[in-house]
């Protein structure tokens, strides 16, 4: 078959992605952005702590996968995070770093002197444009989501004035009211903000209504970036992340390993395939380097990848079934029949063993011809015999213990 952006000697996937009648319907952007939050929101997993070494470690992994932004935190209130922004910069690492304001307003003069310290590129404020989230917050009935956008002027222009950049956090934007969220981003462009992040805080929107929110926001926006920021309570993440993307966001906040509170956010390693591979889009990231980084963060954040994990997880490339197997042993011709991509390309290696799914008979006789065995029809029955039983007792046998099992029946 010829070479198309579907097909290749990478990865085999649905030519139905690149249809022009499908793709017409998006605002797709030529080139996408990761802001890691891998140390924030990673951190946020119960449980998980990284001291600063650990940190510099993840880090420098990130700058080796080619992220170039990440979230830091609030280092205006928490030290742990201010050392860090602070030593990105010191050890000339090439990220921007990124920031938030907390949620009292009392405190942000200090808080924005320290990020500046810290040289930090981006500083967010949080608009907080729901009732029962400003009474939690400010725990004052006469803040109201009104008061909270006559603020943003002010804000926008002191940062301004002492020399940084400032980012429009829409907090819980997907369960404020519409018309008043459009009125803050439009308030914020207005007064410079360098973009406007959307928080999904509870992953409480289904992947048509992200759509529909960002080509509501586009508009206003323009030309400046659009960020996107999934919790993974119904496991929508990746879906919710990509149909922003769809529809013209090109920042998107991703945690290595879908760490974060309660079910995690959207999963780093997921987006950045699935934008590369199903849509064509740039996402600068070294996919070659994932599994790499996805071991580490398991390290030192003690979290396990589950299994079944998308991309990095240790079945992803690990075949048992009859049909699957059959593949892999013939990989050199039919490695793309139950595999989208090919594992290297994400740093991983291709597995198989044989289980109770595994013993038709074909996947076998197929391993006997690459021993070299020509006479193998007349010991098939005694080596599924003998394969079985193994299995009854251990759940499966490994490539070479059926290798070896082969060679004892067979003369």
């Amino acid at each position: 078959m010829k070479e198309t952006k579907w097909f290749n000697n990478k990865w085999w996937v649905s030519p139905i992605n690149y249809f022009e009648e499908l793709r017409e319907n998006f605002q797709l952007p030529p080139k996408v952005f990761v802001r890691d939050s891998t140390i924030r929101e990673g951190e946020e997993t119960p449980g998980v702590y990284y001291d600063l070494e650990e940190k510099v470690k993840i880090v420098e992994k990130l700058e080796e996968v080619n992220v170039r932004h990440i979230d830091c935190g609030y280092i205006g209130q928490v030290q742990d995070q201010w050392d860090l922004a602070n030593k990105i910069k010191e050890l000339g690492i090439n990220m921007k770093t990124y920031t938030h304001l907390s949620s009292n307003p009392a405190r942000w003069n200090d808080e924005i002197n320290k990020s500046l310290k810290a040289k930090c590129d981006y500083i967010g404020f949080g608009i907080v444009l729901t009732d029962w989230q400003l009474g939690l917050f400010t725990n004052n009935e006469k803040i109201t989501p009104e008061v909270i956008i006559s603020l943003i002027p002010s804000i926008v222009k002191r940062v301004k004035r002492l020399g940084g950049n400032t980012i429009l956090d829409c907090v819980d934007a997907t369960r404020s009211d519409v018309s008043i969220l459009l009125k803050a981003i439009e308030k914020g462009i207005k007064y410079g903000v360098k973009m406007v992040m959307l928080y999904d805080t509870v992953g409480a929107c289904n992947v048509s209504a992200i759509s529909y929110l960002i080509k509501k926001i586009k508009p206003i926006a323009k030309d400046i970036p659009i960020g996107i920021h999934v919790h993974d309570d119904f496991g929508l993440g990746t879906a919710s992340t990509i149909a922003a993307v769809e529809q013209g966001a090109t920042f998107m906040d991703l945690i290595v390993n879908k760490l974060g509170d309660r079910a995690g956010n959207t999963s780093l390693e997921e987006v950045v395939v699935a934008l590369e591979m199903l849509y064509g889009i740039d996402t600068g990231i070294d996919l070659s380097k994932l599994f790499e980084l996805s071991k580490l963060v398991e390290k030192y954040s003690k979290v396990p990848i589950p299994f079944n994990k998308p991309v990095v997880g240790k079945n992803t490339f690990l075949h048992e079934s009859e049909l699957h197997v059959m593949s892999a042993l013939k990989k050199d011709k039919y490695w793309m029949c139950f595999t989208p991509y090919r594992p290297e390309i994400v740093g991983q290696k291709e597995h198989l063993i044989f289980g109770p799914t595994t013993l038709h008979g074909d996947a076998i006789k197929i391993k006997c011809e690459q021993l070299g065995y020509q006479n193998y029809n007349n010991y098939i029955d005694e080596i599924l015999n003998r394969v079985h039983l193994i299995i009854s007792k251990r759940k499966y046998v490994t490539e070479k213990e059926l290798e070896d099992v082969i060679k004892e029946i067979i003369i």
